[in-house]
């Protein structure tokens, strides 16, 4: 009985969200009706409205949230209910959103920043950042069909088999923290290198909660584009079933690199500073850097001048 309440998937379209049902992401529409029934939610958020609601998706939120639909949606995960953020380059600030307020409360935050891909290959974008080696936790290749072969001779055929490669368009990076876990990261050619797109929290109540840094990831345009439907499936079977058990060894230590912020280049072009000249070098004796004459003013042609 309780699974046949639960059958529900709700997108959230009451904050002017970038993808909608309708609006981008039939795609992901038509691979949900499939088991689900599909809402589309344009009030306010409320318990009440999310009765019955197996997983809740906004895909790009482009107001902010009130403090109540905030508590709302905190309530509905601490009850075993299933959340799925998606947001884009600028994070926040360039959404106006506060989707943040919730995230950080279980370990997660969207930077407002874009991920580049340094090097041109395949997409013309630099934004459009395809991802050959991204992949943090070998439990997600598992459950996308990527055979691991385990073999120690065969350690770079493995690592080949076990990578997936994603297109991340126009995304932004996030900061995860315990007992969040970071499952896909930007990978070493994408700046900012090696920090986490994709982050999974699971709550002591079976709630989870998946944040992905880009809500385009998953939208018609890209979703067929190498193998994100394939982490879109996982994604979706993560938030839905429970046979997919991320690797605790990859989860306690994933391959992520400090956020180290760097100089704006360009704009420090056009404000160009003289740089200091050096000092001459201070003698061994200091008592020599004293003028102990007595100052003296010469008027030998004081009388000249006043002729």
């Amino acid at each position: 009985m309780e699974k046949e309440q639960h059958n529900i998937v709700v997108f959230n379209v009451s904050k002017r969200e970038l993808f909608t049902t309708n609006n981008g992401y039939k795609s992901m529409q038509k691979k949900l009706r499939a088991q689900w029934k599909i809402q589309s939610m344009k009030e306010e958020l409320s318990l009440e409205k999310l009765k019955g609601a197996k997983l809740w998706i906004t895909a790009g939120p482009r107001e902010k949230f009130t403090a109540s639909e905030l508590e709302v949606l905190k309530h509905y995960l601490d009850g075993g209910g299933n959340v799925l953020v998606m947001l884009g380059e600028g994070g926040e600030m360039k959404y106006d959103t506060n989707i943040n307020f919730l995230l950080e409360e279980f370990g997660i935050m969207v930077n407002n920043d874009a991920v580049v891909r340094n090097v041109y290959y395949k997409y013309f974008h630099p934004k459009e950042a395809l991802v050959s080696n991204g992949v943090l936790n070998r439990e997600i290749s598992r459950a996308a069909g990527k055979v691991v072969t385990g073999n120690i001779e065969d350690e770079n055929v493995g690592n080949n088999a076990q990578a997936l490669t994603f297109v991340y368009p126009y995304g932004a990076t996030l900061s995860v923290m315990k007992p969040a876990v970071a499952v896909l990261s930007t990978g070493s050619v994408c700046f900012p290198l090696n920090r986490p797109v994709l982050a999974f929290h699971r709550g002591k109540e079976a709630g989870k909660l998946a944040v992905l840094g880009s809500c385009h990831m998953f939208s018609d345009q890209y979703v067929d584009k190498e193998e994100n439907s394939k982490i879109m499936d996982v994604v979706l079977q993560w938030l839905m079933a429970d046979n997919i058990q991320l690797n605790q060894i990859d989860a306690e230590d994933p391959e992520i690199t400090d956020y180290t912020m760097l100089p704006d280049t360009g704009c420090l072009s056009e404000q160009l500073r003289v740089c200091l000249q050096e000092g001459d070098e201070n003698p061994r004796d200091f008592t020599s850097l004293f003028d102990m004459s007595l100052f003296n003013l010469s008027t030998d042609t004081l009388p000249q001048v006043i002729r």
